[in-house]
């Protein structure tokens, strides 16, 4: 049985979507900072709950995840989650799988849609899911209703079976080509403020940068889409500012706005040359899935290669 050491939240979640799409089993050993941070240990848990749920050979205990082989089907289900629970990670972890299959899985979530701590639901269909498609993937995820964390949205989200496609040429100038600002329950000021800084920072057009009122939302939220396009390949990342601490208490202050909008336009100014790396790193589990040698992000993004996620890849190519 394969062992593996993740540090991060995102480390164990590739891991288990390499042992499902590989159908190997491992054993995850979860690092000490992990167990002792609030959110990570309890999504931890709600990972493994929800697999459980699926039919999935799974334990956790001890502060090791444990999976045996066994083959996720397609689904038509509807999963529910509380609203600490982010949809985008329990989509990632399963969908690999899912693609490997002769069906298509339709499924419908109860969660929340946009958290500090994971991508957003908007950054599985317009980040990852186009670079997927060069490669015969197809996955779709719409936000029926959003969901700030410490409150629940509704997404529905489909994952159709892989089909072999040649992949052409990749073409790594980047560009940004949209920025969209997302406020809710909040002065829309916040939001001109942040346009007019991000657009400053990053030598934007006022023009392409845009805000939205979200309607129907129980507290409060904020969040920015950054749109790049690579060569014809579009992408996108999410940024969600951390309003609510861990136990759902909200937290702001004037200095978390400085802190928010210093990490958005420092990742975009490191985005510029290829495809953005979080897009490239959740693409992986998939990419190998379909049987391609893992090194082939290397040449969309070769950043990738100083990964904690990458060097689990290669731990389940040995």
């Amino acid at each position: 049985m394969l062992h593996i050491h993740a540090t991060t939240c995102k480390a164990v979640r590739h891991a288990l979507a390499l042992s499902l799409v590989l159908q190997r089993e491992c054993t995850i050993t979860i690092d000490a900072s992990l167990l002792a941070h609030t959110y990570y240990n309890r999504h931890l848990h709600d990972i493994v709950s929800v697999l459980k749920q699926l039919s999935l050979d799974i334990t956790y205990s001890d502060g090791n995840i444990t999976v045996r082989s066994s083959q996720l089907p397609p689904l038509t289900a509807t999963i529910a989650l509380h609203p600490f629970c982010p949809v985008t990670d329990i989509f990632l972890t399963i969908a690999p799988a899912l693609s490997r299959n002769a069906v298509q899985s339709d499924i419908q979530f109860t969660g929340v849609t946009h958290c500090q701590y994971s991508h957003s639901t908007g950054f599985v269909r317009f980040g990852l899911a186009p670079l997927l498609s060069r490669f015969g993937c197809f996955v779709h995820m719409a936000t029926k209703k959003f969901g700030f964390y410490t409150a629940t949205g509704n997404v529905s989200a489909k994952v159709y079976p892989h089909t072999q496609k040649e992949m052409g040429a990749i073409v790594t100038a980047t560009r940004i080509s949209g920025v969209r600002i997302y406020i809710a329950n909040i002065d829309q000021e916040f939001a001109f403020y942040q346009k007019r800084e991000l657009c400053k920072a990053l030598s934007l057009s006022d023009d392409i940068a845009g805000i939205m009122q979200v309607a129907n939302v129980t507290n409060h939220g904020n969040a920015i889409d950054v749109f790049f396009t690579t060569g014809d390949i579009p992408s996108m990342l999410s940024f969600t500012m951390p309003l609510y601490d861990d136990t759902g208490n909200f937290i702001f202050d004037d200095a978390m706005m400085h802190e928010f909008l210093s990490t958005v336009i420092t990742t975009c100014m490191h985005s510029y040359e290829y495809i953005p790396l979080p897009v490239v790193e959740e693409a992986l589990p998939f990419l190998v899935g379909f049987g391609l040698d893992y090194t082939i992000v290397e040449n969309l993004n070769p950043n990738i290669v100083g990964t904690e996620s990458y060097s689990i890849f290669k731990s389940f190519n040995a």
